[in-house]
């Protein structure tokens, strides 16, 4: 038994959109793939050509070619600390709000060589970068992270394929083509009796996820995951039908904050119902904007506490 074990340790769960999180026990934070700039874009590189446009939205278009820039203001809003940053991929929307944060707060940054490429490019210090390919377990103080090989969502109905990785001598600023994919990865928390795994997209690699005692998964919901075979069921038997089910990457990251997210919530529906037809005894949660999951130290949920944008 490790000294994680011993620990009475209570998180608390904040859902910012997207892939995005902020897991703390009040003391330590981790964040997974910040994102909150919620850029508009046309003629994207990969998946739906253009985004869905909310009423009202009048700020800028990005193209394949342009630069991102990220709305420091909003991020700084939402984010006071960051003790280690973990990235799913490298795709704008998981990536480009993170040196901002990493820059600010000196966090540990961790995710693919293409991710660290991006925040090196980006002003983030060498000695903040840990770059992993998937099976390393790394200790922590006071908990431990195990990086997952895992898969991209299955865009453009199956057809979705992006090689290559994020060069090193990739300079800023960006452009959106630039920030390429460069591997997917998935996260197993241990913190305290916490057992937390954590996707940042719609695929996994089933039999990557042997042997994980799952207290909590964080489950990437949006529609893509149909073109998954029994996306759903195949995930939580796996992981032995863990007591909470949380979704994520459920919206549409393109609206800003505040915009009417009605049919992406209608869409999710459909994911709880698949989680309850395969994991009956599991507690189901669509978190909001802004929602703080909070879980005791004995792994239950206390409660979700709205949040406001």
């Amino acid at each position: 038994m490790s000294t994680n074990d011993l620990q009475d340790v209570s998180l608390q769960l904040t859902h910012y959109g997207a892939a995005a999180w902020r897991i703390t026990d009040g003391k330590t934070s981790i964040l997974l793939d910040p994102y909150f700039t919620r850029l508009r874009y046309s003629g994207r590189f990969m998946g739906a050509a253009d985004s869905p446009t909310a009423p009202g939205d009048t700020r800028p278009v990005y193209k394949d070619n342009d630069a991102l820039p990220s709305d420091a203001a909003l991020i700084d809003k939402h984010i006071d600390g960051a003790d280690l940053i973990v990235h799913s991929h490298s795709h704008f929307n998981h990536c480009m709000d993170m040196p901002h944060i990493a820059k600010k707060y000196k966090s540990l940054v961790m995710g693919t060589e293409s991710t660290t490429n991006i925040a090196r490019a980006n002003g983030v210090a060498d000695d903040q970068l840990l770059t992993v390919k998937g099976g390393e377990d790394y200790q922590f103080d006071g908990f431990s992270m195990r990086v997952l090989p895992s898969l991209h969502s299955p865009l453009l109905e199956k057809r979705y394929y992006e090689g290559g990785t994020v060069p090193r001598d990739i300079a800023a600023p960006m452009v959106m083509c630039e920030y390429c994919e460069g591997g997917t990865l998935g996260y197993y928390l241990r913190w305290g009796k916490h057992r937390i795994v954590m996707f940042g997209s719609m695929n996994y690699i089933e039999r990557e996820l042997h042997d994980l005692d799952t207290t909590m998964v964080l489950v990437a919901a949006a529609a893509p995951r149909l073109h998954i075979h029994d996306y759903t069921g195949r995930l939580l038997r796996r992981l032995g039908q863990p007591p909470v089910v949380v979704a994520t990457h459920w919206d549409v990251q393109a609206f800003p904050y505040g915009a009417s997210q009605d049919a992406a919530l209608k869409q999710a529906e459909t994911f709880v119902a698949e989680a309850k037809a395969a994991s009956p005894q599991s507690q189901i949660i669509v978190p909001r904007h802004f929602d703080t999951i909070h879980v005791d130290a004995n792994c239950k949920v206390t409660g979700v506490v709205p949040g406001a944008s």
